[in-house]
């Protein structure tokens, strides 16, 4: 696990209003195989270095963050989109090891209807936006 994604996690189940209202169903990379609705879950999907002038070392990062939310309606999504999109925007840390300086949006929006694959009627949403996650290595 890239090592900003605990530090993002712990913020989004510390703001009471993302928590509630994914049920504090918020995971790295992998969520449980069970059909609990809603869930997050944050991937990165690259990390672009920065080299410093310090001895060229790298110390910089700029990873992108994929967050996937998945719920059991498309206004349920919409609303933990935006308590997500209100609660990193003005996000740092001061983590020893990685902070982080900033996270921004990075794209719009992508959309899915998730059929049912049991025979029933019960759709899911799922939807899917994309983050800059910058941070250093101490």
């Amino acid at each position: 696990m890239t090592r900003p994604i605990p530090q993002v996690i712990a913020r989004l189940k510390a703001d009471s209003s993302v928590n509630t209202l994914a049920s504090g169903r918020i995971f790295a990379d992998n969520p449980p195989q069970d059909d609990d609705l809603p869930f997050v879950v944050l991937t990165i999907v690259n990390t672009i270095a920065r080299p410093t002038v310090n001895n060229c070392q790298v110390k910089q990062y700029a990873s992108r963050m994929q967050v996937d939310i998945i719920c059991d309606t498309r206004s349920q999504a919409e609303q933990i989109q935006e308590a997500i999109e209100d609660s990193l925007g003005e996000y740092s840390s001061t983590d020893a090891t990685h902070p982080i300086q900033g996270i921004t949006v990075d794209s719009g929006t992508s959309w899915q209807i998730l059929e049912p694959t049991d025979g029933s009627d019960q759709r899911g949403y799922w939807c899917s936006q994309e983050y800059f996650i910058n941070y250093s290595r101490g």
